[in-house]
C-alpha cells in the first residue's frame, strides 16, 4: 500500500497490507486488517497470544500481524547502500550534491501540488518549512498550511512555523487540540491505527487530521519521513536499542510465567504460527533490534528506517487521515527523492553531531536560518504524568488494563499490570522510568481495544 493509489511513492512510504493464514485465501493483500477479518468468519478472531508476546518483547517479525489467522505483506525495501569509503568533508564536493537533492525534493513536491495536494503540515521544523515553502513555489496564493496547537508542542517550532508561513505567503491554520479530548479518542485512534499507540503524540494526530478534514483539507502533504532518509537524528539507532532493551525488562515483569524465552506458550511451543525454523531468528531479536528479522541483505540503516516508519511514524499520518476521509502525502518518502538521499554518503549528511547537514545546506536561503539551523527537539513525552488532565488518563487505564479486558490477551499478568500502574500513579513525571512505564501502559490498553473491536467484530472505521 502506498499513500495514495497510483502515486509515486517508493516502499518506505508504504504499509503492510494483510493476507488470511486460515479460512478463504483473498485474491491479494487487503489494506486494512479490519476489512479482512470478516472473512475469517467461523475461525477464532481477536489478537494471536503468540504475536503479543512477541509484539511486547519487539520481536514480531514483519510478515506476523498482531491478529489471530492474519499475517501481513511487508513492501520490500530499496537495497541502497552509502558510500563505505570515509572521506574528509574538505575533500566533499557538496555542492553538485545539494542542488541535486533540493531539485529531487522540488520535484517530488511539485508532482504532489500539480495533482491536487495544496495543504501542508507545518510544524515549524526544517522538513515541513521546506515543503511548504517549494509548495507555496509550485501553486502561489492556493496553499494552507496547518499547525497543530496541543500543550507539548514545542514553543520555538510554533513560533518558527508563523514565520515561515508568512515568509511563504500562505495561509496559516492553527487547529487547537484541547487536552481533554485526547484520551476519548485514545480508542479511534487506536482502532484507525490498527496498532498499538505509544503516546498522546498519535492521538493529537487523529485529532488534527479529523479538524483539518472539517475545514476543508483533503489531501496533505507530510515531512514524515525525512530524518529516516536523511540521518535527521544520528544518534537515533543508539536511542531507540536503549528504549528497546527498557521496553523488554518491563514487559517481563507482566508477561505470565508460562511464555518461555522465544515469547511461546506452551500451546504455541507445540503447535502454533511459530515453527522450529523461527527459533533462532527470534533469539537473536530479543538480543537485539526488531529490524534485525528482516532482510541482511539490505543495510542496518535501511531496515531500521523502513521498522521505524512501520511501526511507529505512519500508520497515524497515514491510516490516522485516512479514517477521516484525508489523504497524507510524504515528498520525502518518495522513490525519487528516497534514492537520492539514502546514496549520499554519511559524511554529507553528519556534521559534528549534526545531522541532515547537506539537507540543511542545500535549502540556505530557501527558508530562514533558525528554522534551517535549529537542532531535532524531543516532542513526544509521556502521555499521563505529564497531561494537565491526567486524572482522566489514569481513569482510563484503569478501565483497559481491568483484567477482564487482559485475560482474553491470554500472555499478560493482570495482577503484574495492576501493580505497574499504581506504581505509575505515584510516580512524578520526570522519574527516571516513567516514560518506559507510561509506553508499557499505553501499548497493552491499545492491545486491549485491538482484541475487544476484533472479537466483537465491530464496523470497520473506515465504513
Amino acid at each position: 500500500m502506498s499513500d495514495a493509489p497510483g502515486d509515486p511513492s517508493g516502499p518506505l512510504a508504504a504499509l503492510p497490507s494483510y493476507q488470511p493464514t486460515a479460512g478463504p485465501r483473498t485474491s491479494a493483500p487487503v489494506e486494512s486488517v479490519w476489512r479482512l477479518l470478516p472473512l475469517l468468519s467461523g475461525e477464532v478472531v481477536g489478537l494471536e497470544p503468540a504475536s503479543v508476546t512477541a509484539f511486547l518483547r519487539h520481536s514480531l517479525p514483519a510478515t506476523w500481524s498482531l491478529f489471530r489467522g492474519v499475517s501481513r505483506v511487508a513492501p520490500l525495501p530499496p537495497r541502497i547502500r552509502r558510500e563505505s569509503a570515509a572521506r574528509h568533508p574538505e575533500e566533499e564536493d557538496d555542492e553538485p550534491r545539494a542542488r541535486a537533492l533540493l531539485a529531487t525534493c522540488s520535484d517530488a513536491v511539485g508532482t504532489r501540488v500539480a495533482s491536487g495536494a495544496l495543504d501542508v503540515s507545518l510544524s515549524g521544523g526544517v522538513d515541513s518549512a521546506v515543503l511548504c515553502t517549494l509548495a507555496a513555489r509550485h501553486a502561489p496564493g492556493q496553499v494552507r498550511a496547518w499547525s497543530m496547537d496541543v500543550h507539548f508542542a514545542d514553543a520555538v517550532e510554533r513560533h518558527n512555523a508563523r514565520t515561515v508561513a508568512r515568509l511563504a505567503g500562505v495561509e496559516q491554520v492553527d487547529v487547537p487540540i484541547p487536552d481533554a479530548l485526547l484520551p476519548d479518542l485514545f480508542e479511534p485512534a487506536v482502532i484507525a491505527n490498527e496498532s498499538a499507540i505509544l503516546n498522546a503524540r498519535a492521538v493529537a494526530s487523529f485529532a488534527f487530521y479529523a479538524e483539518a478534514k472539517r475545514l476543508g483539507a483533503s489531501v496533505m502533504l507530510s515531512g514524515a519521513g525525512a530524518d529516516e532518509v536523511l540521518r535527521g537524528n544520528p544518534l537515533a539507532l543508539a536511542s531507540a536499542l536503549a528504549r528497546i532493551e527498557e521496553d523488554r525488562r518491563l514487559a517481563r515483569t507482566v508477561l505470565r510465567a508460562a511464555v518461555d524465552n522465544l515469547g511461546r506458550s506452551p500451546d504455541e511451543a507445540r503447535g502454533g504460527p511459530w515453527s522450529q525454523e523461527d527459533g533462532p531468528a527470534l533469539s537473536d531479536a530479543a538480543r537485539g533490534g526488531p529490524w534485525s528479522l528482516q532482510d541482511t541483505e539490505v543495510s542496518e540503516e535501511v531496515r531500521y528506517a523502513e521498522w521505524v516508519l512501520r511501526e511507529l511514524v505512519l500508520p497515524p499520518e497515514l491510516r490516522g487521515a485516512r479514517a477521516h476521509g484525508l489523504t497524507v502525502h510524504t515528498p520525502y518518502l518518495d522513490s525519487r527523492f528516497a534514492d537520492v538521499a539514502l546514496s549520499l554518503p554519511k559524511s554529507s549528511l553528519v556534521r559534528e553531531g549534526v545531522g541532515k547537514w547537506l539537507f540543511r545546506h542545500a535549502v540556505r536561503g530557501l527558508v530562514p536560518d533558525e528554522v534551517r539551523l535549529a537542532r531535532k527537539t524531543p516532542r513526544y513525552g509521556h502521555t499521563a504524568l505529564s497531561s494537565p488532565v491526567r486524572a482522566r488518563w489514569l481513569e482510563l487505564y484503569r478501565a483497559w488494563l481491568a483484567a477482564s479486558r487482559l485475560e482474553p490477551l491470554e500472555v499478560i499478568d493482570p495482577k503484574a499490570v495492576l501493580t505497574l500502574l499504581e506504581r505509575y500513579t505515584r510516580m512524578e513525571p520526570e522519574a527516571p522510568e516513567a516514560d518506559g512505564v507510561d509506553r508499557l501502559l499505553m501499548r497493552l490498553c491499545s492491545l486491549a481495544m485491538l482484541h475487544a473491536h476484533a472479537a466483537h467484530g465491530s464496523p470497520c472505521p473506515e465504513s
